[in-house]
């Protein structure tokens, strides 16, 4: 049976998370990476996810967004 990581995003995302996220990617034993922020404007959600959607499409890793079809939408993720 073939093993995979899915890693779901921390509450609070700053600068330093997209290296780290990026150090993480690399390994390439992730296979899912699941946006979760709640509390969090449309806007800034959205520029979150573009950023993100970059970085996990570089490393073929599907992106979710947890709870947000129109940003999910938007922004082309995998998966809602």
């Amino acid at each position: 049976m073939k093993k995979f990581i899915y890693l779901i995003s921390p509450q609070k995302i700053d600068e330093k998370f997209y290296d780290d996220l990026t150090k993480v990617l690399q390994v390439k034993n992730v296979c899912f990476f699941q946006l979760r922020l709640k509390q969090i404007r449309k806007d800034k959600l959205i520029k979150i996810a573009k950023r993100i959607k970059r970085i996990t499409q570089k490393y073929k890793v599907k992106f979710i967004i947890n709870d947000r079809s129109d940003v999910s939408k938007i922004v082309m993720a995998d998966g809602c």
